[in-house]
């Protein structure tokens, strides 16, 4: 199945040690329908919920099917003092977009403890 993602991460101190550190991914199916899945470590509650908002639109606008530039568009609207979203790459390695985000996830470094 051919599936496009991208990993997303979140600036963190900005002030002392500004880094981006990778926090989750955006992973779009073929379709049909809304077929995105947006994963995130633990402890990343508000991109996880701005995520969520964006699925929220997209179905309070009726919403029947995602572009094809749906991730680029992401990509390129979020902030670079919030943070930044990776290149958008293709995949046919994985059965669902479910399988695809778990294994991106797995490969993030987890932060410490």
């Amino acid at each position: 199945m051919r599936l496009r993602y991208m990993i997303e991460h979140a600036l963190r101190d900005r002030d002392t040690n500004p880094r981006y550190e990778p926090i989750g991914v955006w992973v779009q199916g073929p379709g049909p329908g809304l077929d995105i899945v947006m994963e995130f470590l633990p402890g990343n509650d508000e991109a996880q919920e701005e995520a969520d908002w964006v699925i929220n639109r997209l179905v309070e606008n009726d919403i029947k099917s995602l572009p094809e530039g749906f991730l680029e568009y992401h990509r390129s609207t979020m902030s670079p003092y919030r943070g930044m979203r990776g290149e958008v790459v293709e995949t046919e390695e994985f059965a669902t977009a479910e399988e695809c985000a778990a294994r991106a996830l797995s490969g993030l470094p987890r932060p410490p403890t």
